[in-house]
């Protein structure tokens, strides 16, 4: 239903996107930073948020603007209105193989950038989330839904199978799970999704923003640099074999051990009190 909604809405969209090759990120998303959290919220319902190409610099931008600051410990993403993200506009794919290729890689670089990111980057979704809008946001570290929101990859219906939504859900979701949503384009639930895999945690919307908060804090209360580092070797890992993750993976530990946070982290532990980060 969202999808075909967006197919009226994007000669509107495309339009737009005309009008300005490159646009700021007030104008398609708005940035607040408090406390060490920053929170990305894609803000044009008008087109569904659909990831066009300006919207997806837009929220690049947004992801990778002082990034090494040591004072930015996570990022949340999130969207106005009730559909997270209808995916990309078929409207400026159409017929231009060109705009095809630079749209796809657009949001694999996205997607990369957020698993590249120093600190943690959780989704937030109260809404619906399909096709390319589910690819980016089961691609973040964490998801966070309402039990109410809906996630779906249903391009097949119009001819165009999610295939780049189906790396980001495959890599999430049990085969029978994943080929069920990519095959059908049926959406489910997120308390579907978070029973499948999809996302991390599904709650009453009225305390998504609670949980995402203690979330935030329980981040906040680590060392970045244990995080980053952590992070860092999390994804690399994914790709290898068993025997060579965790012979990478004791090199990395013994690379952690030299952080001054953990020296400091293990003697706090022993003198039993907080740990005074330095986040170096």
């Amino acid at each position: 239903m969202y999808l075909l909604r967006s197919l009226k809405l994007s000669k509107y969209a495309t339009a737009t996107a005309l009008r300005s090759t490159r646009r700021g990120i007030s104008d398609l998303v708005l940035v607040k930073e408090e406390q060490g959290v920053r929170e990305i919220t894609l803000n044009h319902p008008k087109t569904l948020n659909s990831l066009s190409l300006d919207m997806m610099c837009a929220i690049q931008d947004a992801l990778i603007k002082d990034k090494d600051n040591l004072d930015l410990r996570c990022v949340v993403l999130t969207a106005q209105g009730k559909v997270w993200s209808a995916g990309h506009n078929l409207k400026e794919l159409h017929n231009d193989p060109e705009i095809q290729s630079r749209v796809f890689q657009k949001l694999t670089d996205v997607i990369n950038d957020i698993q590249k990111l120093p600190v943690p980057v959780i989704g937030k979704v109260n809404g619906y989330a399909a096709a390319a809008g589910c690819q980016l946001v089961v691609s973040c570290d964490m998801v966070v839904c309402s039990k109410t929101s809906k996630f779906s990859t249903p391009g097949a219906g119009v001819g165009v199978f999610c295939s780049t939504p189906g790396v980001a859900v495959a890599r999430t979701m049990s085969r029978p799970k994943s080929a069920y949503m990519l095959m059908t384009g049926l959406p489910i639930s997120g308390e579907e999704a978070y029973i499948s895999g999809l996302v991390t945690r599904a709650v009453p919307a009225e305390e998504l923003d609670k949980e995402i908060n203690e979330i935030a804090s329980a981040i906040k209360a680590k060392s970045r640099a244990v995080i980053s580092l952590g992070k860092e070797f999390y994804y690399k890992q994914l790709a290898m074999s068993q025997c060579e993750a965790y012979a990478a993976a004791q090199d990395k530990m013994c690379e952690n051990f030299k952080l001054g946070d953990t020296k400091e982290g293990i003697t706090s532990f022993f003198e039993k009190r907080p740990p005074n980060w330095k986040h170096q």
